[in-house]
């Protein structure tokens, strides 16, 4: 039995000066579409329709198109052999009713202008062509904000109605804004973000759904109430919902729901995604999007420390954000890993977070706050969040991970994930992150291990007895390779379904939520290392949208003892070794130490470069760095 390598704890805090890398080169990388994972009908949302002439209002309004542009479309599917379909068509067709045409595509146009009338109308009969239009309903009642300044009116949505080209749908009655989030004073999408209530604090989740299915249920009324029947679709504000949302909208009627996200495929086939069409697209633009060539950019991130910028004075905490996101916008970075717990000491163990629980001590509720001034700076962000090291162990010693014997105990104190309470703890803690924050994925700590001394919990041993019939002893293990690979396994099995129960939980709140797992370089370079981590490297590939490398090369030859290797020589094998697995080539992010922790400096621009030079010519796409050193020019 080989004994773990030991590591230093990874959360270290440095606030250091110093040369930093600037990823300003690793950007311009880009992978193409996934086309098992797109849906098989292309959804377009469009939004206003303006006058050919009417440049101000294209200035100001980027979702808007000229009437020009929007016929150019309309010849563009005519010419490629498109047919537009009704979600009638559609819905016809998975009831097996019916058949799709050989290129279907569908039209939508969103908020409820007057130009539904003037402008597409008028097209959508020359062309012969259905689409849906989604009303914000309250708009229909009131006087509708200065953008929009005049909705269509309820006789011009019957008559196009009638007509049988248009399908009404429902954009909800009023929830097609911004509402408070936190004490900031930040406002969010109000569909999937709990209210701040100036003194009172957060609505509760109760009150949270009760506006959902209000609003549900008060739109469902006046379009009744003004198009004598009621609408089959429902068209999700900003495409945000929650699955709470979901599940309301089909109880109160609604067979179809839009959503946006390009043309993901999702599980429900009665959900459809769309490409939100946005600075007055190209027909070049409109075709990559036909045939799913569109490129999306690889991911460059940068981890940051709330740790780093967080101060009790306010003035001084906003002066802190800013020149983050001065620094990562300098970096060209596209997404960060945004830490949710405070370790300010820097043992990896987690005592107080950064997000608002009742399950363990709350430093500051300020994640939600650097969340939505990050994803405002144009960020995708990524909540970075231990799993098993908490303080749950105090009030029951038994959910501790234990070793064989005391001096093996792996270098973060961890609870075990063989207790039915430590998994529940740890799903609430992630409900509370994931209801509470806006957050666009999560990137699971590397807390997510067991070495080969553990784990001897009163927990793990019941369930290596019900497993295997037998009592868990090192002896055991030793004596019986076969036993040990099988105990291996499991440890492995448990540690990646407590993260897919955590994924479920996230994902009730945030649907369209994106995983990231960090691993240890080792376990790939030496896949025979699963028995002294518990970490599968195909695993990860299959069960997370992105596997987290953590390529360190000063920090490997130190632990692994690497001899003459260089460092340079080390990350190309490193990144070799991990491209060989196909799906690697999308889902793999190389994520390069910024600070040398046994010199204590930052690594600098030169050999940075020479990492992500290194990366890139082995094929590596995606790119990021811990930490980031935000106060450093």
């Amino acid at each position: 039995m080989k004994g773990l390598f030991k590591y230093v704890c990874l959360g270290i805090m440095v606030i250091f000066s110093g040369m930093f890398f600037n990823l300003n080169n690793v950007q311009a990388k880009e992978n193409t579409v996934d086309l098992n994972n797109v849906q098989k009908i292309p959804a377009f949302c469009y939004h206003d329709v303006v006058a050919d002439n009417d440049t101000q209002i294209l200035e100001k309004d980027p979702y808007a198109i000229t009437q020009k542009r929007l016929e150019e479309h309309f010849e563009l599917f005519k010419k490629n052999g498109y047919t537009p379909i009704s979600l009638k068509q559609y819905g016809d067709y998975l009831n097996g009713r019916g058949k799709l045409p050989d290129k279907p595509i569908l039209l939508s146009f969103d908020d409820g202008r007057e130009s539904m009338y003037t402008r597409i109308y008028p097209l959508l009969k020359k062309y012969n062509y259905p689409a849906v239009f989604a009303i914000i309903l309250s708009y229909m009642d009131t006087m509708p904000p200065a953008d929009i300044n005049k909705m269509v009116t309820w006789q011009q949505l019957q008559e196009m109605r009638d007509s049988g080209l248009v399908e009404v749908a429902s954009h909800t009655y009023n929830l097609h804004n911004f509402v408070v989030a936190n004490n900031y004073g930040d406002r969010y999408q109000n569909v999937a973000t709990i209210w701040w209530r100036d003194n009172n604090g957060y609505e509760t989740e109760n009150d949270f759904n009760s506006r959902i299915t209000n609003d549900m249920l008060t739109g469902k009324s006046l379009f009744d109430e003004n198009m004598g029947s009621s609408s089959n679709i429902l068209v999700w504000p900003f495409g945000v919902y929650t699955q709470y949302a979901k599940e309301t909208a089909k109880k109160a009627g609604y067979e179809y729901q839009l959503m946006l996200n390009d043309d993901v495929k999702l599980d429900d086939k009665s959900c459809l995604s769309r490409f939100i069409i946005y600075g007055n697209p190209s027909n070049n633009d409109i075709l990559k999007m036909l045939n799913h060539s569109y490129p999306r950019k690889a991911m460059t991130a940068g981890q940051v420390d709330i740790d780093m910028i967080y101060d009790a004075l306010p003035e001084q905490f906003e002066r802190n954000i800013s020149a983050t996101i001065e620094k990562l916008q300098s970096m060209n970075v596209n997404t960060v890993f945004l830490q949710t717990f405070a370790d300010e000491d820097g043992d990896g163990d987690v005592d107080e977070v950064y997000f608002h629980t009742d399950k363990m001590k709350v430093k500051a509720d300020v994640f939600n706050h650097v969340t939505v001034k990050l994803k405002e700076a144009g960020f995708q962000v990524y909540a970075w969040m231990p799993v098993l090291c908490y303080p749950w162990m105090s009030e029951n010693p038994d959910n501790a991970i234990a070793a064989s014997e005391p001096d093996k105990l792996g270098w973060y104190t961890r609870a075990t994930p063989f207790s039915p309470q430590v998994r529940e703890y740890a799903k609430g803690l992630v409900r509370d992150l994931a209801l509470y924050a806006p957050i666009d994925g999560i990137l699971f700590q590397d807390d997510l291990y067991m070495n080969d001394f553990e784990d001897f919990s009163p927990y793990a041993k019941k369930v290596f007895k019900e497993k295997f019939g037998e009592n868990l002893t090192r002896e055991n293990l030793e004596n019986d390779k076969d036993l040990m690979q099988k105990w291996t396994k499991l440890k492995t099995d448990t540690l990646n379904n407590l993260t897919l129960e955590l994924i479920d939980v996230a994902k009730y709140y945030r649907p369209e939520l994106k995983t990231a797992r960090n691993i240890y370089p080792v376990v790939i370079t030496q896949p025979e290392s699963e028995e002294w981590f518990a970490q599968n490297y195909n695993d990860y590939l299959d069960l997370y949208d992105y596997v987290v490398i953590m390529a360190y090369p000063e920090m490997e030859r130190n632990e692994e003892g690497l001899g003459d290797i260089s460092n340079e020589e080390w990350l190309d094998n490193l990144v070799r070794l991990s491209l060989q697995n196909p799906r690697a080539q999308k889902k793999a992010v190389f994520k390069l130490q910024g600070y040398d922790w046994k010199n204590n400096i930052w690594i600098d621009d030169i050999e940075q470069h020479k990492r992500t030079d290194i990366i890139k010519n082995a094929k590596g796409l995606n790119i990021a760095q811990y930490p980031v050193n935000v106060f450093d020019n």
